[in-house]
């Protein structure tokens, strides 16, 4: 009969008999009942570096008194910068009324030039030349005869550019030997303005070439200014009229005009340097 093999419980309770008893555990025992050893600590990483030691928290800086300027030295900036923000207004101020004075200047003399328009000026320096003439006054008398409209005729029959009357053009043309004249040439440009001239040329000659005792003869008629040259009130000198000493009329007022339209024409077409306004010539010849 085969003899049994023993178990592990077996086993177990005969070590425990035999502890008991004194005798010694076998080694299996001693390696199942010992307690399980620790897990070895992992290997610190190779690469891995220390932690920094911490810093020490530096101590704050001691907060410094603001230094205050004295008072007067406070007061003193502030003036030179209240004095130099008044300068510089002043300064703008100063920019802006040149700019809005210059403008004003540009505008009236724009008005100036948009007042004395000149049409014809081929016809008029012509026969201005022809009647030793200064064309800026012929074109003068123009403007404030007709406005240079060839068709104007005035309430008592005077015709053209230069409102010639119908005995003074026949008179004209008798000296110009004119033998084709009819009054009808007055609407004509070139004819009035060549009767128109002969007739200043002739009034130059009998005035000496002043344009304000001209412009009264052409407006009022040569025999009325010649009892005005007699008057020693209107003309001291007996030779020629000024607008300070004649009467207040339609013809001072058309001698006023005629004057100071002849300084513009010939500032605007005839000279360089004289400005608008500017004293005509003592003589239209």
């Amino acid at each position: 009969m085969e003899t049994p093999t023993p178990t592990p419980q077996r086993n177990r309770r005969a070590d425990r008999y035999k502890q008991e008893s004194g005798i010694a555990p076998s080694p299996e025992l001693l390696q199942r009942t010992a307690p399980p050893s620790p897990a070895p600590a992992p290997a610190p990483l190779v690469d891995e570096a220390p932690p920094p030691p911490m810093a020490r928290p530096k101590p704050a800086p001691r907060r410094q008194e603001k230094r205050k300027l004295p008072l007067w030295i406070t007061a003193s900036i502030i003036a030179l910068l209240i004095l130099l923000l008044a300068l510089l207004a002043a300064q703008n101020l100063m920019q802006a009324y040149i700019v809005q004075q210059q403008n004003a200047r540009e505008a009236a003399y724009q008005r100036i030039v948009d007042n004395h328009p000149i049409y014809f000026k081929d016809l008029i320096d012509q026969y201005a030349a022809e009647n030793n003439l200064q064309p800026a006054f012929v074109a003068a008398i123009i403007l404030n005869e007709s406005s240079f409209r060839t068709d104007a005729e005035s309430s008592v029959g005077a015709r053209g550019l230069m409102q010639l009357m119908p005995d003074t053009a026949e008179w004209i043309s008798g000296k110009l030997g004119d033998s084709y004249y009819s009054f009808d040439h007055m609407w004509e440009a070139e004819q009035n303005i060549r009767y128109g001239c002969w007739y200043l040329n002739y009034l130059s000659k009998l005035f000496r070439g002043d344009p304000v005792t001209m412009a009264s003869a052409y407006h009022a008629g040569q025999t009325t200014v010649t009892g005005w040259l007699s008057d020693p009130a209107m003309s001291p000198d007996g030779l020629s009229l000024s607008l300070s000493g004649m009467k207040d009329g339609p013809t001072k007022t058309y001698a006023g005009r005629v004057t100071q339209a002849y300084a513009i024409y010939d500032a605007l077409f005839y000279q360089t340097a004289p400005a608008p306004g500017a004293e005509p010539a003592a003589s239209v010849q």
